[in-house]
């Protein structure tokens, strides 16, 4: 038993041009044939096939599909989700340096109070090492700021 196809109308090419075009957005998954638009319209391939606009839509809607360059839906889905997880691990990472940020400025806040309780100014403190100058190692380094560690005491002004 054959099949009886009826003939192509323009608001049919409308139809399936309009398809075509989804299927080349990706809209409409990654697997084109000229089966699946048979099966869709009821028409045969090669009355499609002999239609010039429907032609060039589906050559069009398998090259963007062939190429690479659209995604289905569920690989955006999952291109999107990537990316959301990516950003809040971004911004949690932000958030620790901008903390890491209030801890310096408040110690090197500290560390500019005390200096000025000696009787320095910070700009003769905050100059350039001179080269060849024995500088001192990480743990000396440590144990001379440690006693800027603490907290600024409150002003005696009102």
């Amino acid at each position: 038993m054959t099949k009886r196809y009826t003939r192509i109308t323009a608001s049919d090419i409308t139809n399936i041009v309009a398809e075509l075009d989804r299927w080349a957005l990706g809209r409409l998954g990654s697997k084109l044939t000229w089966a699946i638009l048979e099966g869709n319209f009821g028409f045969s391939r090669q009355s499609l096939q002999d239609k010039s606009e429907i032609k060039a839509a589906y050559d069009n809607a398998k090259d963007a599909l062939s190429g690479g360059l659209i995604k289905t839906q569920s690989a955006t889905n999952k291109e999107n989700e990537d990316l959301i997880c990516e950003i809040d691990r971004l911004n949690k990472e932000i958030e620790g340096y901008k903390r890491k940020e209030l801890l310096w400025k408040s110690r090197w806040q500290r560390i500019a109070y005390y200096i000025r309780q000696k009787g320095m100014q910070v700009h003769v403190i905050d100059r350039e090492i001179p080269q060849g100058a024995d500088t001192p190692s990480k743990t000396e380094t440590s144990n001379i700021l440690r006693p800027f560690d603490k907290e600024i005491p409150p002003s005696g002004r009102v």
